[in-house]
This record gives structure tokens, C-alpha cells and sequence, in this order.
């Protein structure tokens, strides 16, 4: 596999596939098509690969500076992970909880959420992040139609239709970028919590599905790390 452009220009031996965008899915698929015995070139404009899920340097050390976790519900990035010789570096937030550093101070996230959303909205540690008024307007998920934010195919518009945009803004955007890199209005519901429209059909609200959601799960965290940062994933399809 290539990321030389000269390459791509057609001044070596032919090449059966051309993979445009060296992000975690280009090199995804180069590298599947490299085992699939294809002649693979990879283009990628940027100095580096990895697109969101990158890193940098911070008094010495490399960070992650962009995904820093990956959701565990259908547990098929723990066992990529393994293929690529990395399960031993997979390891479990601390059991504590999580916590998020807003603009004024950090707050702990509600141990009874998804990706952010609350499943209890009364909850006082939700009061502590988005205050009263946000409250006020969380609650409302529980007397709103479950036809409200129903054909919202995004996440944020999802939440935000349901709880209001101070959900949305303090909680829910915080996790999902450190889980998808990406804003909750960039994210399909459908894709990054699958099953969370179809739960608020069947419950009536956002809040219930959620709680129903986390009952149904495992005990423990919807999101894994990797021991050094997510990004060695790039540094391993690179390898």
C-alpha cells in the first residue's frame, strides 16, 4: 500500500485499485483490498493519515487529538482492534464515571446516559450541566408526542427535538465528538445508536429508550480506549 501521488499518475506497474482519502475508512479498505491480493494505491492529500483520528504533541507527549474512545455496542471495533494485533491494548474507562470540561468548570456525566443523552433528566448531576431551564425543557421529552423528532435522521436533531439544545450542546456534543469526532448534527441516529428511534416509538420518549437501552446492555461503559491513544489504530493500518 502507497500514499505516493506520483504513484496514482501512472509512472509504476499498474494498479488494480485506487483508494481516495487516507482516513480510518480509506485505510480500511486499502487495507482489505491488500489482502484480497489487489494492487492497492492510496491518495491522501493531507501530510498525515488518520483524518479525525489523529494526534499531537503536548509537552512530550502524543495525545489524541481527535476520537479518543470508540463505542462498544456491537463490538466489532474490539475485535478489529484484534485482528490488528491491539487487544491487548484495549482498556475500560474508570469505573468513577465520566466527567467533561465545559467552559466554566468540569461536570460528571450521568452514569445512566447514552452518548450523552439522559435517560433521567431530573437527575441532579444533569441540572449541574445544562441548569434549571434546561431542565425544564429535558422534561418536556416525557409529555411530547413520540412523533416529535421522529423522522429526525441525525442525532443532535434527534435530541434537540426531544430535550432542547442545551442537552444537546453540554452533553451529548462533548461525548459524541470524543467518540465519532464528529458533531451530533454531522452523525445518523440510526448508525451511532442504533435502536434508540425505534425504542422512542415503542416507549414514548427519548428518556425511556434510553433507560431501556442501558437496562438491556452490559454492565459497564459504552465506549472502550486503547493503552497509548486511538490513534496507534492508524499507525497499525499504516504499518
Amino acid at each position: 500500500m502507497s500514499s505516493d501521488p506520483r504513484q496514482a499518475a501512472g509512472q509504476v506497474d499498474p494498479t488494480d485499485v485506487v483508494v481516495i482519502g487516507g482516513g480510518v475508512g480509506g485505510l480500511i479498505a486499502a487495507r482489505a483490498c491488500a489482502l484480497a491480493g489487489k494492487r492497492v494505491i492510496l491518495v491522501e492529500a493531507s501530510p498525515a493519515l488518520g483524518g479525525t483520528v489523529g494526534s499531537h504533541v503536548v509537552d512530550g507527549l502524543r495525545l489524541d487529538s481527535g476520537a479518543e474512545s470508540f463505542a462498544t455496542r456491537r463490538g466489532t471495533v474490539a475485535a478489529f482492534l484484534g485482528e490488528l494485533g491491539l487487544a491487548d491494548r484495549i482498556v475500560q474507562p474508570n469505573p468513577d464515571g465520566a466527567w467533561v470540561q465545559l467552559a466554566e468548570r468540569a461536570i460528571q456525566l450521568p452514569r445512566t446516559g447514552l452518548l450523552g443523552i439522559p435517560a433521567h433528566p431530573f437527575d441532579a448531576t444533569i441540572a449541574t450541566a445544562i441548569g434549571r431551564a434546561g431542565v425544564a425543557r429535558a422534561k418536556a421529552d416525557l409529555l411530547l408526542p413520540a412523533s416529535v423528532g421522529a423522522k429526525e435522521r441525525t442525532l443532535g436533531g434527534l435530541v434537540r427535538a426531544r430535550m432542547g439544545d442545551r442537552v444537546v450542546d453540554r452533553l451529548v456534543a462533548p461525548i459524541v465528538s470524543g467518540v465519532h469526532s464528529a458533531h451530533p448534527d454531522e452523525v445518523d441516529a440510526d448508525s451511532v445508536a442504533p435502536g434508540l428511534r425505534a425504542g422512542l416509538a415503542e416507549q414514548g420518549s427519548l428518556g425511556k429508550a434510553v433507560a431501556s437501552m442501558r437496562a438491556a446492555s452490559p454492565a459497564g461503559s459504552a465506549v472502550s480506549g486503547i493503552v497509548g491513544g486511538v490513534h496507534l489504530l492508524v499507525d497499525a493500518l499504516a504499518a
